[in-house]
């Protein structure tokens, strides 16, 4: 018993960092309506890491790979707050969507072209969360603060920004702001992918906050009600993984999507139990 809490101890501190900064960020894309931000700019930091591998055979863990990983987020942040400001013709969405593919394309055909590069490929797209070590959760946390408490001391401009989204006059919103916003995210996700790969950051930052708008509409409540839906399924997800021996991202997803199918199910049960009394 011991042992196991000690093996799982590291990968589960992780993943509560993640879950505690992804939850403030989930709920601002949720109403920004832009649900594939994250693993777009996660496959865009993964862009710049799969070059520094193939042009500097740099280590995922390199500064190289950090460099260039955050450089091409940082690309991509100028983009996406330029494009939400300029083009209103086209949906962010879709503009976010094509980003996605072409960046995923890029990554592949790079890989493709190197050796090792469908290992390499295989932990961007899942990560190593089982085994993280302290020094990458210690920096992470560290940064993760930093990025926290800036969005903590300017929430309610952040707030303004995002609840204005669903309003007809989105467009006159700052785009220096929303590149603050997509910098700030560029961050927590480049640091994050090298942990837990793309497809568990795009699960913990969009399933969480989406459980939570099931059940609650103020952002303090969604936020609590994210945090704890959160945390019982990584733990969930890390003990089963340990358990029987299975790859801990996909398991870690498999539970945050029960979980939200559950959810879902209970808030349609109680919608079709109220329509049914009046």
């Amino acid at each position: 018993m011991i042992d196991a809490i000690l093996f799982l101890l590291p990968p589960f501190v992780a993943s509560t960092v993640m879950v505690l900064m992804f939850g403030n960020l989930g709920i601002h894309v949720l109403k920004r309506e832009i649900i594939f931000i994250d693993i777009a700019m996660a496959q865009i930091a993964a862009v710049g890491s799969a070059l520094a591998f193939v042009i500097w055979r740099a280590e995922e863990h390199s500064l190289t790979a950090h460099v260039m990983a955050f450089g091409f987020t940082v690309l991509a942040a100028w983009f996406y707050a330029q494009v939400g400001k300029r083009i209103r013709q086209i949906p962010h969405e879709a503009i976010i969507g094509v980003s996605y593919a072409v960046a995923a394309a890029f990554s592949l055909f790079m890989l493709a072209l190197s050796a090792g590069g469908d290992e390499h490929l295989e932990h961007m797209l899942t990560g190593s969360i089982l085994w993280a070590k302290w020094s990458d959760i210690l920096i992470s946390a560290v940064i993760f603060g930093m990025v926290g408490l800036f969005h903590f001391l300017f929430r309610h401009r952040f707030i303004e920004l995002s609840e204005c989204m669903e309003s007809t006059n989105h467009h006159e919103r700052s785009p220096w702001w929303d590149f603050l916003f997509y910098v700030s995210m560029g961050i927590v996700i480049t640091l994050s992918v090298r942990i837990a790969g793309v497809l568990v950051i795009f699960s913990l930052l969009i399933m969480p906050t989406t459980f939570s708008a099931l059940f609650a509409k103020s952002w303090g409540a969604r936020l609590k009600i994210t945090y704890i839906f959160g945390l019982a399924a990584v733990l969930a997800g890390l003990t089963f993984s340990y358990l029987l021996d299975f790859s801990c991202g996909p398991s870690v997803i498999s539970f945050l999507g029960a979980g939200l199918i559950l959810g879902a199910s209970i808030k349609r049960m109680k919608t079709v139990r109220v329509s049914k009394g009046t």
